[in-house]
């Protein structure tokens, strides 16, 4: 099981390429040398990153959930695969994101990568630092979605 935390900050090439920091590439592990899939978050204006394993278990419970013969679950299953990409991280550590999900998900030169549990995140620099919570509102956040405290002795 992977658990990525943190906060980087790296460029994009002219290329396309981003260099994974490495502690990411250490938690990886085995997976450091293979594919991974790119995909422009959905709610946000990021690309999330996952590994081959976590993105298997992740697409097993989409198509658990969409039917390609309804055409909203179609209309869904068509935007959600225009918007992946699966890469393989070079022997340098480095990801070449395509351009189209470049332009999806607003990336510039200077980009942010954090950790988020079983994935990681791409953002642009500045688009990351306007998503920033502030510390009450994530302790907001943090007690509506969480109920308080997650400790067991509490």
């Amino acid at each position: 099981m992977f658990d990525f935390s943190g906060k980087y900050y790296v460029s994009v090439d002219d290329k396309g390429r981003v260099v994974i920091p490495a502690p990411i590439k250490k938690e990886m592990g085995d997976d450091a040398m293979g594919m991974v899939t790119l995909e422009k978050d959905p709610y946000e204006n990021c690309l999330n990153v996952y590994p081959k394993s976590v993105w298997q278990r992740r697409i097993e419970r989409i198509r658990s959930k969409l039917d390609y013969n309804n055409r909203n679950h179609s209309r869904v299953l068509d935007s959600f695969y225009q918007r992946i990409a699966k890469v393989a991280l070079s022997d340098k550590g480095r990801v070449n994101v395509p351009a189209h999900l470049i332009s999806e998900a607003h990336l510039q030169k200077e980009v942010v990568i954090t950790g988020q549990g079983e994935r990681f995140r791409i953002w642009d620099k500045a688009l990351y630092e306007q998503s920033v919570l502030s510390a009450d509102d994530y302790a907001q956040l943090f007690e509506q979605c969480l109920g308080g405290s997650i400790d067991p002795e509490e």
